[in-house]
């Protein structure tokens, strides 16, 4: 959430009192001037709603992600579906996760969704279940979402807790 260096062990100590105080992070940044808020410290105040789009503004961005076609194709096809962008997005070995958490460790991502290389095949899975291989990453979406639990909602604050 914060980051910095500093020399100054006092300063490190102020810092740290200040989190374990309660202090909100813009707090901390202004109280101990070689704090820095990450990116997710910016908006982790503000709510679930604010990480997660957040995190989807992130990942269209990210250029390892989005200088390879069928992973961007991906990204955007499933940030274009309300049940997947409710959700907290990451990528791990490549393949696009979703949590409904927005802590780590994150919970078990109710659909995966991968490239499958350069012939722009896409395969869907739950856990280690293969649901299907589409064509386009539009049609690996729509078989995803046809696999959402029904009542499954918006990310919510924190970390999974089994």
């Amino acid at each position: 959430m914060v980051a910095g260096t500093t020399d100054d062990l006092v300063e490190v100590v102020r810092a740290a009192h200040n989190w374990r105080s309660g202090m909100p992070l813009h707090g901390i940044g202004r109280s101990v001037p070689f704090v820095t808020l990450t990116r997710r410290g910016e908006v982790v105040e503000l709510g679930p709603a604010r990480v997660v789009a957040a995190e989807w503004q992130w990942l269209r961005q990210r250029p390892e992600e989005t200088d390879r076609p069928d992973h961007r194709a991906l990204i955007e096809a499933a940030y274009d579906e309300p049940r997947l962008r409710q959700l907290y997005p990451y990528m791990s070995h490549s393949v696009l996760n979703f949590s409904t958490t927005t802590g780590y460790p994150f919970s078990p991502s109710p659909v995966s969704l991968g490239a499958l290389g350069s012939h722009s095949n896409f395969r869907v899975w739950r856990r280690s279940e293969v649901l299907g291989e589409t064509a386009t990453a539009a049609q690996a979406v729509a078989l995803a979402v046809s696999h959402l639990p029904a009542d499954l909602g918006p990310a919510v604050a924190g970390r999974y807790e089994a």
